[in-house]
């Protein structure tokens, strides 16, 4: 099923974590099937042209994405006019349709736009300044140790449905994880993070298969769930404890 996504209000700010792969990498990816086509050692000035259009067709179909508030669609308009354009080079067009595809099949949620940038033909080497979208920021994650993983998930970004367009999550002080000296991990959350733990199938059930945890920034591993405890919140019940072992150390006392 493809990902959808709402189109965000202009007026607040999106948050978003930046790709691990670097912002000029990404940019010659989309420019190496036709920078590869003019051959091993490329005429410098059309090599430079190649990737000057790949920073272009990356650009506009950045800021023409609703992805990222404010669609400005008219760049991306007025390169495909100009690359289908009688007047354009040979070629232009199929140069363009090719970036595009690319762009849209590999980088399609990638927020990050291209800045200064300088190209060096010999090395063929791209250093570019990364910029985002008005209203965009950088998602700097918490630190390790402060936060906890069960399963693969943090569990300040796990999430559970409140209705088909709207979910709800904890933020990170809601949870807490202890190592005791003989190897419990003892770990409180809200129970509505626990229930999309179960669901998503990353904590098994007691006494079941085990699984990973991240607890003080330490990856344990191999630890089985022995027991689930509801804690009163002011007389909600709406914080949980969940008591994990390594496996084969026995079940709660």
């Amino acid at each position: 099923m493809a990902a959808t996504r709402r189109r965000r209000d202009p007026y607040t700010i999106l948050r978003v974590e930046l790709p691990d792969r670097g912002l000029a990498e990404c940019v010659l990816d989309i420019a190496a099937p036709v920078l590869e086509s003019l051959g091993p050692t490329p005429p410098p000035e059309e090599a430079r042209r190649t990737v000057a259009l790949a920073v272009d067709v990356w650009n506009a179909h950045v800021t023409a994405s609703p992805l990222w508030g404010v669609q400005r669609t008219k760049p991306l308009a007025d390169l495909e006019k100009k690359a289908r354009s009688k007047r354009a080079r040979t070629g232009l067009a199929e140069v363009f349709e090719q970036m595009a595809a690319r762009w849209k099949a590999e980088y399609r949620f990638d927020p990050r736009l291209v800045g200064d940038w300088s190209y060096d033909p010999a090395e063929g080497r791209l250093t570019c300044e990364t910029t985002l979208p008005d209203g965009v920021e950088a998602l700097v994650p918490p630190p390790l140790e402060t936060r906890v993983r069960i399963g693969g998930a943090f569990l300040d970004e796990v999430q559970i449905h409140l209705t088909a367009s709207s979910l709800l999550g904890f933020p990170l002080e809601a949870h807490r994880g202890e190592v005791a000296s003989d190897g419990t991990v003892t770990i409180r959350t809200k129970m509505p993070t626990a229930v999309a733990l179960f669901a998503e199938g990353r904590l098994p059930p007691i006494d079941g298969a085990t699984t990973d945890v991240v607890v003080g920034g330490k990856e344990l591993q191999g630890l089985q769930l022995v027991g689930v405890r509801c804690i009163d919140g002011g007389g909600h019940f709406e914080n949980i404890e969940l008591v994990l072992r390594p496996s084969g150390d026995g079940g709660l006392e």
